[in-house]
Protein backbone atom coordinates (compact mmCIF):
# COMPACT_ATOMS: atom_id res chain seq x y z
CA UNK A 1 0.00 0.00 0.00
CA UNK A 2 3.03 2.19 0.92
CA UNK A 3 4.47 1.83 -2.72
CA UNK A 4 1.24 2.58 -4.61
CA UNK A 5 1.26 5.58 -2.38
CA UNK A 6 4.83 6.92 -3.61
CA UNK A 7 3.44 5.38 -7.01
CA UNK A 8 0.82 7.74 -6.92
CA UNK A 9 2.57 10.95 -5.33
CA UNK A 10 5.49 10.44 -8.18
CA UNK A 11 2.43 10.68 -10.45
CA UNK A 12 1.28 13.43 -8.99
CA UNK A 13 4.64 15.44 -9.48
CA UNK A 14 5.03 14.56 -12.99
CA UNK A 15 1.67 15.76 -13.70
CA UNK A 16 2.32 18.82 -11.84
CA UNK A 17 6.40 19.08 -13.62
CA UNK A 18 4.75 18.70 -17.01
CA UNK A 19 1.74 21.12 -16.43
CA UNK A 20 4.38 23.86 -15.52
CA UNK A 21 7.10 23.06 -18.45
CA UNK A 22 3.61 23.48 -20.90
CA UNK A 23 3.43 26.71 -18.85
CA UNK A 24 6.67 27.84 -18.90
CA UNK A 25 6.77 26.73 -22.79
CA UNK A 26 3.68 28.86 -23.89
CA UNK A 27 5.19 31.74 -21.91
CA UNK A 28 8.29 31.88 -23.30
CA UNK A 29 6.55 31.35 -26.78
CA UNK A 30 4.49 34.24 -26.48
CA UNK A 31 7.33 36.16 -25.07
CA UNK A 32 9.37 35.09 -28.33
CA UNK A 33 6.72 36.25 -29.97
CA UNK A 34 5.77 39.78 -28.53
CA UNK A 35 10.06 40.69 -28.66
CA UNK A 36 9.37 39.73 -32.73
CA UNK A 37 6.88 42.20 -33.08
CA UNK A 38 8.29 44.76 -31.20
CA UNK A 39 11.77 44.42 -32.92
CA UNK A 40 9.97 44.20 -36.26
CA UNK A 41 8.05 47.37 -35.56
CA UNK A 42 10.92 49.62 -34.07
CA UNK A 43 12.87 48.50 -37.57
CA UNK A 44 10.11 49.65 -39.39
CA UNK A 45 9.66 52.91 -38.00
CA UNK A 46 13.44 53.00 -37.84
CA UNK A 47 13.81 52.56 -42.09
CA UNK A 48 10.29 54.73 -42.49
CA UNK A 49 12.46 57.97 -40.18
CA UNK A 50 15.76 57.10 -42.06
CA UNK A 51 13.93 57.09 -45.48
CA UNK A 52 12.36 60.65 -44.30
CA UNK A 53 15.92 61.80 -43.39
CA UNK A 54 17.44 60.39 -46.38
CA UNK A 55 15.03 62.41 -48.38
CA UNK A 56 15.51 65.74 -46.21
CA UNK A 57 19.03 65.26 -46.57
CA UNK A 58 19.28 64.75 -50.64
CA UNK A 59 16.76 67.59 -51.00
CA UNK A 60 19.21 69.91 -48.47
CA UNK A 61 22.11 68.71 -50.88
CA UNK A 62 20.47 69.88 -53.99
CA UNK A 63 19.27 73.20 -52.57
CA UNK A 64 22.64 73.58 -51.41
CA UNK A 65 24.45 72.98 -54.60
CA UNK A 66 21.80 75.43 -56.39
CA UNK A 67 22.57 77.96 -53.75
CA UNK A 68 26.44 77.02 -54.49
CA UNK A 69 25.37 77.48 -58.37
CA UNK A 70 24.34 80.54 -57.87
CA UNK A 71 26.55 82.04 -55.29
CA UNK A 72 29.38 80.90 -57.89
CA UNK A 73 27.65 83.06 -60.55
CA UNK A 74 27.14 85.99 -58.55
CA UNK A 75 30.82 86.28 -57.59
CA UNK A 76 31.84 85.85 -60.94
CA UNK A 77 29.07 88.66 -62.00
CA UNK A 78 30.66 90.93 -58.55
CA UNK A 79 34.11 90.45 -60.64
CA UNK A 80 32.76 91.36 -63.87
CA UNK A 81 31.15 94.69 -62.88
CA UNK A 82 33.73 95.53 -59.89
CA UNK A 83 36.16 95.23 -63.35
CA UNK A 84 34.30 97.40 -65.20
CA UNK A 85 33.85 99.92 -61.97
CA UNK A 86 37.67 100.08 -61.96
CA UNK A 87 38.12 100.72 -65.80
CA UNK A 88 35.72 103.62 -65.17
CA UNK A 89 37.99 104.50 -62.18
CA UNK A 90 41.07 104.71 -64.52
CA UNK A 91 39.30 106.72 -66.69
CA UNK A 92 38.42 109.24 -64.25
CA UNK A 93 42.09 109.13 -62.89
CA UNK A 94 42.89 109.62 -67.09
CA UNK A 95 40.72 112.87 -67.34
CA UNK A 96 41.44 114.32 -64.11
CA UNK A 97 45.24 113.84 -65.75
CA UNK A 98 44.13 115.19 -69.09
CA UNK A 99 42.53 118.27 -67.51
CA UNK A 100 45.40 119.31 -65.21
CA UNK A 101 47.49 120.06 -68.55
CA UNK A 102 45.57 123.09 -68.96
CA UNK A 103 47.55 126.27 -69.46
CA UNK A 104 48.41 128.05 -65.86
CA UNK A 105 45.97 130.65 -66.44
CA UNK A 106 43.28 128.06 -67.20
CA UNK A 107 43.89 125.57 -64.39
CA UNK A 108 41.77 126.55 -61.69
CA UNK A 109 38.86 124.11 -59.81
CA UNK A 110 35.82 124.79 -61.85
CA UNK A 111 32.49 123.14 -61.68
CA UNK A 112 33.76 120.22 -64.32
CA UNK A 113 37.02 119.17 -61.40
CA UNK A 114 34.75 119.38 -58.65
CA UNK A 115 32.25 116.59 -60.07
CA UNK A 116 35.19 114.57 -61.64
CA UNK A 117 36.68 114.71 -57.70
CA UNK A 118 33.11 113.20 -56.20
CA UNK A 119 32.94 110.58 -58.82
CA UNK A 120 36.55 109.88 -58.27
CA UNK A 121 35.15 109.24 -54.60
CA UNK A 122 32.38 107.47 -55.51
CA UNK A 123 34.01 105.04 -57.40
CA UNK A 124 36.59 104.14 -54.98
CA UNK A 125 33.81 104.16 -52.29
CA UNK A 126 32.12 101.57 -54.92
CA UNK A 127 35.13 99.58 -55.15
CA UNK A 128 35.38 98.99 -52.04
CA UNK A 129 32.02 97.97 -51.46
CA UNK A 130 32.34 95.49 -54.12
CA UNK A 131 35.66 94.41 -52.16
CA UNK A 132 33.41 93.43 -49.03
CA UNK A 133 30.89 91.81 -50.98
CA UNK A 134 32.91 89.31 -52.58
CA UNK A 135 34.53 88.67 -49.25
CA UNK A 136 30.88 87.48 -47.86
CA UNK A 137 29.95 86.05 -51.13
CA UNK A 138 33.39 83.55 -50.34
CA UNK A 139 32.90 82.93 -47.03
CA UNK A 140 29.25 82.09 -47.60
CA UNK A 141 30.42 79.65 -50.43
CA UNK A 142 33.06 77.92 -47.91
CA UNK A 143 30.04 77.83 -45.31
CA UNK A 144 27.94 76.25 -47.95
CA UNK A 145 30.35 73.70 -49.31
CA UNK A 146 31.08 72.71 -45.88
CA UNK A 147 27.67 72.29 -45.03
CA UNK A 148 27.08 70.26 -48.09
CA UNK A 149 30.12 67.87 -46.71
CA UNK A 150 28.47 67.41 -43.49
CA UNK A 151 25.56 66.39 -45.48
CA UNK A 152 26.82 64.60 -47.90
CA UNK A 153 28.27 62.50 -45.37
CA UNK A 154 25.26 61.86 -43.40
CA UNK A 155 23.15 61.13 -46.34
CA UNK A 156 25.87 58.43 -46.96
CA UNK A 157 25.51 56.98 -43.15
CA UNK A 158 21.34 56.96 -43.43
CA UNK A 159 22.10 55.12 -46.54
CA UNK A 160 24.37 52.35 -44.80
CA UNK A 161 22.01 52.44 -41.96
CA UNK A 162 19.06 52.22 -44.27
CA UNK A 163 20.49 49.07 -46.15
CA UNK A 164 21.54 47.58 -42.75
CA UNK A 165 18.19 47.62 -41.21
CA UNK A 166 16.29 46.16 -44.34
CA UNK A 167 18.92 43.50 -44.22
CA UNK A 168 18.31 42.77 -40.24
CA UNK A 169 14.34 42.68 -40.68
CA UNK A 170 14.87 40.43 -44.05
CA UNK A 171 16.62 38.25 -41.66
CA UNK A 172 15.00 34.68 -40.38
CA UNK A 173 15.89 33.16 -37.63
CA UNK A 174 18.95 29.55 -37.68
CA UNK A 175 17.40 26.40 -36.17
CA UNK A 176 20.02 25.04 -33.77
CA UNK A 177 22.22 28.49 -33.20
CA UNK A 178 22.90 29.29 -30.13
CA UNK A 179 24.22 33.13 -29.69
CA UNK A 180 26.89 33.84 -26.86
CA UNK A 181 25.99 36.25 -24.77
CA UNK A 182 29.96 37.39 -24.66
CA UNK A 183 29.67 37.89 -29.03
CA UNK A 184 27.29 40.87 -28.00
CA UNK A 185 28.57 44.55 -28.12
CA UNK A 186 29.67 45.47 -24.85
CA UNK A 187 29.10 48.65 -22.30
CA UNK A 188 25.45 48.53 -24.07
CA UNK A 189 22.69 49.75 -21.14
CA UNK A 190 19.27 49.57 -21.58
CA UNK A 191 17.52 52.57 -21.13
CA UNK A 192 15.66 55.19 -23.45
CA UNK A 193 16.81 55.17 -27.33
CA UNK A 194 19.60 58.27 -28.60
CA UNK A 195 17.91 60.39 -30.23
CA UNK A 196 19.35 60.15 -33.36
CA UNK A 197 17.41 62.03 -35.72
CA UNK A 198 18.39 65.63 -33.90
CA UNK A 199 21.40 66.27 -35.23
CA UNK A 200 19.92 65.66 -39.09
CA UNK A 201 17.44 67.83 -38.30
CA UNK A 202 19.55 70.33 -37.08
CA UNK A 203 22.21 70.15 -39.92
CA UNK A 204 19.08 70.49 -42.05
CA UNK A 205 17.76 73.70 -39.84
CA UNK A 206 21.69 75.29 -40.68
CA UNK A 207 21.16 74.41 -44.02
CA UNK A 208 18.12 76.20 -44.44
CA UNK A 209 19.53 79.43 -42.43
CA UNK A 210 22.36 79.40 -44.50
CA UNK A 211 19.75 78.92 -47.85
CA UNK A 212 18.47 82.09 -46.21
CA UNK A 213 21.73 83.98 -45.29
CA UNK A 214 22.67 83.07 -49.25
CA UNK A 215 19.40 84.86 -50.24
CA UNK A 216 20.09 87.50 -48.51
CA UNK A 217 23.42 88.19 -49.91
CA UNK A 218 22.19 88.33 -53.55
CA UNK A 219 19.75 90.84 -52.39
CA UNK A 220 22.24 92.88 -50.95
CA UNK A 221 24.59 92.62 -54.03
CA UNK A 222 21.59 93.51 -56.63
CA UNK A 223 21.43 96.52 -54.34
CA UNK A 224 24.67 97.14 -54.38
CA UNK A 225 24.54 96.84 -58.31
CA UNK A 226 21.27 98.96 -58.79
CA UNK A 227 22.28 101.86 -56.54
CA UNK A 228 25.48 102.14 -58.19
CA UNK A 229 24.18 101.77 -61.28
CA UNK A 230 21.59 104.88 -60.80
CA UNK A 231 24.41 107.01 -58.38
CA UNK A 232 27.00 106.85 -61.59
CA UNK A 233 24.34 107.15 -63.90
CA UNK A 234 23.42 110.92 -61.91
CA UNK A 235 26.92 111.08 -61.17
CA UNK A 236 27.92 110.88 -65.15
CA UNK A 237 24.90 113.15 -65.98
CA UNK A 238 26.24 115.96 -64.11
CA UNK A 239 29.47 115.64 -64.97
CA UNK A 240 28.88 115.40 -68.80
CA UNK A 241 26.81 118.40 -68.39
CA UNK A 242 29.30 120.42 -66.78
CA UNK A 243 31.82 119.86 -68.97
CA UNK A 244 29.55 120.27 -71.84
CA UNK A 245 28.72 124.13 -70.05
CA UNK A 246 32.10 124.60 -69.79
CA UNK A 247 32.88 124.18 -72.89
CA UNK A 248 29.85 126.29 -74.37
CA UNK A 249 31.81 128.80 -72.06
CA UNK A 250 35.13 128.56 -73.42
CA UNK A 251 33.79 128.85 -76.87
CA UNK A 252 31.84 132.20 -76.18
CA UNK A 253 34.45 133.51 -74.17
CA UNK A 254 37.12 132.68 -77.35
CA UNK A 255 35.01 133.64 -79.37
CA UNK A 256 34.51 136.73 -77.54
CA UNK A 257 38.58 137.56 -77.27
CA UNK A 258 38.75 136.66 -80.90
CA UNK A 259 36.53 139.55 -81.86
CA UNK A 260 38.36 142.22 -79.26
CA UNK A 261 41.27 140.87 -81.05
CA UNK A 262 40.12 141.98 -84.39
CA UNK A 263 38.85 145.12 -82.62
CA UNK A 264 42.12 145.40 -81.59
CA UNK A 265 44.01 144.80 -85.42
CA UNK A 266 41.64 147.28 -86.53
CA UNK A 267 42.34 149.98 -84.14
CA UNK A 268 46.03 149.35 -84.46
CA UNK A 269 45.78 149.79 -88.24
CA UNK A 270 44.06 153.38 -88.17
CA UNK A 271 47.12 153.90 -85.12
CA UNK A 272 49.89 153.19 -87.26
CA UNK A 273 47.39 155.29 -90.53
CA UNK A 274 47.27 157.97 -88.08
CA UNK A 275 51.32 157.60 -86.87
CA UNK A 276 52.26 158.12 -90.61
CA UNK A 277 50.15 160.64 -91.39
CA UNK A 278 51.74 162.55 -87.95
CA UNK A 279 55.06 161.73 -89.03
CA UNK A 280 54.42 163.16 -92.89
CA UNK A 281 52.97 165.94 -91.21
CA UNK A 282 56.24 166.46 -89.03
CA UNK A 283 58.63 166.35 -91.97
CA UNK A 284 56.38 168.88 -93.99
CA UNK A 285 56.65 171.26 -91.11
CA UNK A 286 60.36 170.86 -90.74
CA UNK A 287 61.62 172.19 -93.65
CA UNK A 288 60.09 175.89 -93.37
CA UNK A 289 61.46 175.72 -89.25
CA UNK A 290 64.50 175.00 -90.54
CA UNK A 291 64.47 178.39 -93.30
CA UNK A 292 62.64 180.31 -90.81
CA UNK A 293 65.50 179.57 -88.76
CA UNK A 294 68.39 180.10 -90.92
CA UNK A 295 66.92 183.33 -92.10
CA UNK A 296 66.67 184.60 -88.31
CA UNK A 297 70.80 183.69 -87.67
CA UNK A 298 71.49 185.08 -91.20
CA UNK A 299 69.77 188.93 -90.18
CA UNK A 300 71.52 188.48 -86.89
CA UNK A 301 74.99 188.57 -88.49
CA UNK A 302 74.16 192.42 -89.77
CA UNK A 303 76.22 195.08 -88.34
CA UNK A 304 75.46 196.49 -84.60
CA UNK A 305 73.87 200.21 -86.11
CA UNK A 306 71.62 197.90 -88.52
CA UNK A 307 71.11 195.33 -85.62
CA UNK A 308 67.21 196.75 -85.15
CA UNK A 309 64.23 194.90 -84.41
CA UNK A 310 62.54 195.32 -87.27
CA UNK A 311 59.40 194.30 -89.52
CA UNK A 312 61.21 191.84 -91.28
CA UNK A 313 63.38 190.10 -87.83
CA UNK A 314 59.23 190.11 -86.21
CA UNK A 315 57.75 188.32 -89.11
CA UNK A 316 60.91 185.96 -88.72
CA UNK A 317 60.33 185.66 -85.32
CA UNK A 318 56.63 184.78 -85.43
CA UNK A 319 56.89 182.57 -88.56
CA UNK A 320 59.21 180.70 -86.52
CA UNK A 321 57.34 180.34 -83.70
CA UNK A 322 54.38 179.48 -85.14
CA UNK A 323 55.80 176.53 -86.74
CA UNK A 324 57.58 175.38 -84.06
CA UNK A 325 54.68 175.12 -81.68
CA UNK A 326 53.14 173.40 -84.57
CA UNK A 327 55.92 170.99 -84.53
CA UNK A 328 55.89 170.64 -80.86
CA UNK A 329 52.03 170.02 -81.08
CA UNK A 330 52.71 167.34 -84.07
CA UNK A 331 55.38 165.42 -82.27
CA UNK A 332 53.22 165.17 -78.98
CA UNK A 333 50.64 163.65 -80.47
CA UNK A 334 53.07 161.28 -82.32
CA UNK A 335 54.26 160.57 -78.71
CA UNK A 336 50.68 159.60 -78.25
CA UNK A 337 50.01 157.49 -80.69
CA UNK A 338 53.49 155.81 -80.42
CA UNK A 339 52.07 155.71 -76.57
CA UNK A 340 48.84 154.18 -78.02
CA UNK A 341 50.16 152.17 -80.46
CA UNK A 342 52.18 149.85 -77.88
CA UNK A 343 49.36 149.63 -75.66
CA UNK A 344 47.54 147.78 -78.39
CA UNK A 345 50.49 145.70 -79.35
CA UNK A 346 50.77 144.52 -75.83
CA UNK A 347 46.83 143.72 -75.71
CA UNK A 348 46.95 142.11 -79.25
CA UNK A 349 49.50 140.37 -77.92
CA UNK A 350 47.68 138.89 -74.40
CA UNK A 351 44.71 138.15 -76.05
CA UNK A 352 46.60 136.02 -78.66
CA UNK A 353 47.71 134.26 -75.54
CA UNK A 354 44.77 134.24 -73.78
CA UNK A 355 43.28 133.01 -77.23
CA UNK A 356 45.58 130.64 -77.88
CA UNK A 357 45.32 129.15 -74.16
CA UNK A 358 41.17 129.01 -74.45
CA UNK A 359 42.01 126.57 -77.77
CA UNK A 360 44.07 124.40 -75.58
CA UNK A 361 41.29 124.40 -72.93
CA UNK A 362 38.80 123.75 -75.31
CA UNK A 363 40.60 120.92 -77.09
CA UNK A 364 41.44 119.77 -73.64
CA UNK A 365 37.97 120.07 -72.14
CA UNK A 366 36.51 118.75 -75.73
CA UNK A 367 38.73 115.70 -75.66
CA UNK A 368 37.71 114.84 -71.51
CA UNK A 369 34.32 115.16 -72.75
CA UNK A 370 34.72 112.43 -75.13
CA UNK A 371 36.73 110.03 -73.05
CA UNK A 372 33.49 109.66 -70.76
CA UNK A 373 32.37 105.75 -70.66
CA UNK A 374 29.41 104.47 -71.68
CA UNK A 375 26.06 105.65 -70.07
CA UNK A 376 25.50 103.47 -67.57
CA UNK A 377 21.95 101.89 -67.25
CA UNK A 378 19.86 102.17 -64.15
CA UNK A 379 18.79 98.51 -64.04
CA UNK A 380 20.78 95.81 -62.61
CA UNK A 381 21.63 92.73 -64.77
CA UNK A 382 20.74 90.00 -62.09
CA UNK A 383 18.13 88.99 -64.24
CA UNK A 384 19.37 85.29 -65.28
CA UNK A 385 18.55 82.27 -63.82
CA UNK A 386 21.49 81.69 -61.89
CA UNK A 387 21.88 84.76 -60.85
CA UNK A 388 18.13 84.96 -59.89
CA UNK A 389 17.14 86.25 -56.04
CA UNK A 390 14.00 83.63 -56.09
CA UNK A 391 14.37 80.16 -55.11
CA UNK A 392 15.19 77.50 -57.94
CA UNK A 393 11.73 76.18 -59.39
CA UNK A 394 10.44 73.51 -57.04
CA UNK A 395 12.54 74.72 -54.33
CA UNK A 396 9.19 76.00 -52.61
CA UNK A 397 7.49 73.05 -52.68
CA UNK A 398 10.61 71.17 -51.72
CA UNK A 399 11.29 73.16 -48.85
CA UNK A 400 7.40 72.89 -47.76
CA UNK A 401 8.04 69.36 -48.05
CA UNK A 402 11.22 68.60 -46.31
CA UNK A 403 9.28 70.92 -43.42
CA UNK A 404 6.18 68.92 -43.29
CA UNK A 405 8.48 65.50 -42.80
CA UNK A 406 10.64 67.59 -40.21
CA UNK A 407 7.35 68.45 -38.37
CA UNK A 408 6.34 64.56 -38.80
CA UNK A 409 9.49 63.22 -37.36
CA UNK A 410 9.58 65.18 -34.89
Amino acid sequence: MKQIGRANVSIDDSDKTRNISCVSMDTGVKTTVDNDNRVDQALRSKINQSTKLKSILESSIDHTNIELQKMNAIKKHLEFEKNINLKHWNVNTDRRGHRSQRPPRELVHDVPHKELKKQSELLKETQERYDARISDVDRNIIKLKSIRGHLAADREDKRSALDLDKTCKDLCAVDGTMVSLNMLPKNKSVGEPYAWRKSTMVAAEEAQTAHRQAQALRRNCFHLEHRRKIMEKEQHDILQRSLSSRVDQITKLKDNLTAQHAHVEDEISKAYKIKRKLEDAIAEKMPPLNLAKQRYHTRNKRPDRESVHDEVEHALLMQYNELKKCVEDLQSKHHAVCSHVAQLEKTRADLKMNIADKTRNLKLDLTCLGMAPTRPATGASLNSDALSLRPATGSTLGNFNMRQSMSALE
